[in-house]
């Protein structure tokens, strides 16, 4: 007979209430997706003729072939996986060069440049000088390559930079004696041991950067004045501020599509990406958070 033992949970008031919150707390989080879910996929009867929640009675996708028969909204697409994809890339070279630097013992006024760096994280040029510095570059054109005029200026995050930092502090400097008296190069240093060795780091850092490129829409506001190469955060903000129904396209029933199941469909269009990346980073990114939020 085999006798299983060990301690029983005990339930406490506490417990019982910090579950609901959590509960609640997880019901709010999910309520706004699941209400614009359920617009997204329904008809225009439904949803007039529904009181707090829709529910699509009459289920349609033509709200989600609005969105994507629409050339500007495909092209915004496009347009946001760009500069989220070659943005992020951007940013990573120059925040692991950096951390790398200042996360060296040897490295002549690593203080002076650290300090440079937290003084970026509290005190800012302002708009208007930031803005003078894009123009200069010739990055503010009617063109294309107005799309680089995001994606250049905003090459590195201070905040990000100090968290990879931390994870490279962490990495044992036995190690890197070790490679640098076997004759190994800086450059091998980092590629083949430091960031092998600090994949949560690199992870969440990376997330941050591309959540933040794809839900910008403030900067290309300002810097992209041709509504063509506006990305889908700044499509999508100018769909919700007009909040009216767009003109109808080739195969899409006009009785059906409505303003608020187009705007929906576009915010789910826009969420859609980030949720699917996030599962296969959330491992890495909680362990990011918590220790690259310590200081070695």
């Amino acid at each position: 007979m085999i006798e299983i033992t060990g301690k029983k949970q005990k339930v406490t008031v506490f417990g019982i209430v910090n579950t609901i919150l959590l509960v609640l707390f997880g019901v709010i989080c999910l309520f706004p997706l699941v209400y614009e879910l359920l617009i997204s996929v329904a008809s225009k009867v439904d949803y007039y003729q529904s009181n707090f929640i829709t529910i699509p009675r009459h289920f349609t996708i033509e709200n989600f072939k609005f969105i994507f028969v629409q050339s500007n909204i495909g092209r915004s697409f496009l347009i946001s996986m760009f500069t989220t994809v070659a943005g992020t890339i951007y940013n990573m070279v120059l925040t692991i060069i950096g951390s790398y630097a200042l996360s060296r013992e040897d490295m002549p006024f690593k203080k002076v440049f650290f300090f440079f760096v937290l003084f970026t994280m509290f005190f800012g040029g302002g708009l208007v000088p930031f803005y003078l510095v894009v123009k200069s570059l010739g990055l503010l054109t009617y063109n294309a390559t107005s799309i680089l005029s995001v994606v250049i200026p905003f090459g590195i995050s201070g905040f990000n930079m100090i968290i990879l930092r931390n994870f490279f502090r962490a990495v044992p400097e036995e190690i890197l004696e070790a490679c640098e008296i076997d004759g190994a190069s800086q450059l091998r240093i980092l590629v083949q041991f430091i960031l092998p060795l600090s994949k949560a780091g690199l992870a969440t850092v990376a997330l941050f950067y591309a959540v933040e490129r794809w839900n910008d829409w403030y900067w290309p506001m300002l810097f992209i004045t041709n509504a063509d190469y506006a990305p889908l955060s700044l499509a999508l903000r100018n769909i919700l501020s007009a909040n009216t129904a767009l003109d109808s396209v080739g195969g899409v029933d006009s009785t059906i599509t409505f303003a608020e199941g187009q705007s929906a469909a576009a915010i789910l269009v826009a969420i859609i990406p980030i949720v699917c990346v996030y599962p296969f980073v959330q491992k890495y990114f909680v362990q990011g958070v918590m220790l690259g939020g310590v200081k070695s």
